[in-house]
């Protein structure tokens, strides 16, 4: 015999287990250079994420050189979310934009390739 669960609204909308609940992020503010459109849309649909609530988030095109431009004369976020294209020297313009970023600025950095060497370094 087979039979069928009835599927109400209070089944569908159970509340996540304690092990999969993400709290929201604190009050941050966090700034990303974007090398291309495809990573600028990916850090905006994360931006309207409701658990990124009560983060300010600024998008601006532009990879280390503009991070650098626009930090010279400016207080940094929080968050810095770089974007690399890879070519260059990366550890050399990550090193330029720490002599113009505030104590405890964290930089995270993305790219299309994946270098467990720059990593490591």
């Amino acid at each position: 015999m087979i039979s069928y669960a009835r599927q109400t609204p209070d089944s569908e909308a159970a509340p996540p287990a304690a092990e999969e609940h993400i709290a929201p992020a604190p009050r941050v503010s966090v700034q990303a250079f974007c090398e291309t459109v495809e990573t600028a849309a990916a850090v905006q649909s994360a931006g309207e994420d409701r658990r990124l609530g009560k983060a300010h988030i600024k998008i601006q095109m532009g990879g280390t050189i503009a991070a650098i431009e626009a930090y010279r004369s400016a207080p940094t976020p929080n968050v810095i979310v770089l974007e690399t294209d890879g070519r260059g020297d990366i550890l050399g313009g990550l090193d330029q934009l720490a002599t113009v970023c505030d104590p405890g600025t964290r930089v995270v950095v993305v790219g299309r390739i994946n270098d467990v060497t720059l990593y490591r370094e």
